[in-house]
């Protein structure tokens, strides 16, 4: 069969969407891919699958790339007659399963990873049209795929004749994230860390939302015999400076910015921190540090919740809760060694159980077969 794939953003398709595609060309399709052009650009026509590229601004810029790259799914799926389409996020659902219907593609399947800002629809009149329109369009996809048990039932009810169903993230390939000590003392060298202490990570996009104050604060509070690491980029100046102006006091919290190869950040880790009140899906940083076996600290919250099982492979926290996360930190001064690892083991054994690609990939693939048009 011809599958095509619509990513929201290169380094995503490059990380992640790819190693989908490299698993259903393994089972003999032939694939092809729209990626928005930015910087990973260069590194993705490296890669073997073939790929158009499209433009696209990750903020309200898109509204004037509708038209523009509507015209060009719709095209490329004419010229391409794929039988199958994928569509992930926000954008490239709205605009690929409309291109996708327009082309009369008889299989779209479409990924919601997490609803961000839409969860805010019964606030806001603005925001209700466009959940109520995102939903009018979803319902024209053959299956939707949510990445926890809050986002399906919200689309169960809301859409009408979709097939939904769920899956614990988008899949992990966990040779991607095998340890690489060999690589640890040149990581550990570059951002200034000493081989001798313990650390806490917190990686992921840096914004309000994702618990990064709450965490500093927190973190501030204690007498902690680890440091703190906190790695990402920052969506908003003003949080920026709020973030910096925290932690510019205490040695303890290391910010080392955007971090392109993740598994040397994880590694260097025993703790994994998110303490997220997003509309998530499923965190992928925390499956990564699920795969690498790292114990986790994250909220009571959809989507992160999945990935912890309290006083089992971590601890979880209320959402927005200081005092929670303060009392955290304290517990973990008190973890034995043998506690510790039992925490470790436990986490690999969720990441082989839910969210490895092989158990992730195979669900969907046995979906498609199972409902497919053609």
């Amino acid at each position: 069969m011809k599958i095509g794939l619509i990513a929201h953003y290169g380094e995503d398709y490059y990380k992640s969407r790819h190693d989908f595609v490299s698993y259903l060309e393994e089972k003999g399709n032939k694939c092809f891919a729209f990626v928005p052009e930015d910087d990973y650009k260069v590194k993705i026509d490296k890669l073997t699958s073939d790929v158009f590229y499209y433009k696209y601004s990750r903020n309200w810029k898109f509204v004037f790339s509708l038209i523009s790259v509507f015209k060009l799914f719709t095209r490329k799926f004419k010229e391409e007659q794929p039988e199958i389409v994928f569509t992930y996020k926000f954008f490239p659902n709205l605009v690929g399963i409309l291109a996708a219907k327009s082309a009369q593609v008889p299989n779209i399947i479409a990924t919601i990873a997490g609803i961000g800002f839409l969860e805010n629809y019964r606030k806001n009149p603005f925001i209700w049209f466009v959940f109520k329109l995102y939903m009018i369009v979803l319902d024209k996809a053959n299956i939707v795929i949510a990445q926890n048990k809050e986002d399906l039932n919200l689309l169960k009810k809301n859409l009408q004749k979709a097939k939904v169903i769920m899956t614990h993230g988008s899949g992990v390939n966990a040779v991607n994230f095998v340890n690489k000590n060999d690589f640890l003392d040149d990581f550990l060298m570059k951002n200034n860390l000493s081989k001798e202490k313990k650390y806490i990570g917190f990686c992921s996009r840096i914004v309000k939302e994702k618990g990064i104050i709450e965490l500093v604060k927190a973190f501030n509070s204690v007498d902690s015999s680890y440091d703190l690491l906190i790695a990402g980029w920052f969506d908003e100046t003003k949080i920026e400076v709020a973030v910096l102006n925290l932690i510019k006091g205490n040695p303890k919290i290391h910010y080392l910015g955007y971090q392109e190869n993740v598994s040397e950040f994880l590694e260097v880790t025993e703790f994994i921190v998110l303490p997220s009140y997003y509309p998530e899906g499923v965190p992928r940083s925390l499956i990564e540090a699920l795969s690498l076996s790292k114990a986790i600290i994250t909220t009571d919250h959809k989507g992160c919740k999945e990935t912890c099982i309290d006083n089992l492979n971590g601890f979880l926290v209320r959402p927005k809760s200081i005092e929670d996360l303060k009392n955290t930190f304290l517990k973990i001064e008190e973890l034995s060694d043998v506690k510790l690892n039992s925490f470790k083991e436990n986490s690999l054994k969720l990441f082989l159980e839910k969210f490895d690609r092989e158990i992730v990939y195979k669900t969907i693939w046995e979906s498609i077969l199972s409902y497919r048009k053609f």
